[in-house]
């Protein structure tokens, strides 16, 4: 018989602020495929800034030149992208 996995930390929703959506819409779907793996691993708690839950939080996307501002609500299991700055990439 198969085994399902357990998830201890379960799905969680991620919410674009509208400054970050506006970046969205500018990237590659290659970028975008990226930041989809970003932001579903953030939702992990390994994964995740300690600060998230306390303000805001900061990950780099060095190879496509972006970093993330984001919080944490723990309660809602949410996390909202605030902001996605363009930087320089790295090689």
């Amino acid at each position: 018989m198969p085994q399902l996995r357990q998830h201890s930390q379960g799905p969680h929703r991620v919410h674009y602020a509208p400054q970050a959506w506006r970046e969205v819409g500018r990237m590659s779907a290659e970028t975008f495929l990226a930041l989809q793996e970003v932001l579903a691993g953030l939702g992990d708690a390994s994964g995740r800034a300690p600060e998230a839950a306390q303000g805001i939080a900061r990950h780099v996307l060095a190879q496509h030149g972006l970093e993330l501002e984001y919080t944490w609500d723990e309660r809602s299991r949410t996390l909202t992208l605030l902001s996605l700055v363009r930087v320089a990439r790295r090689p």
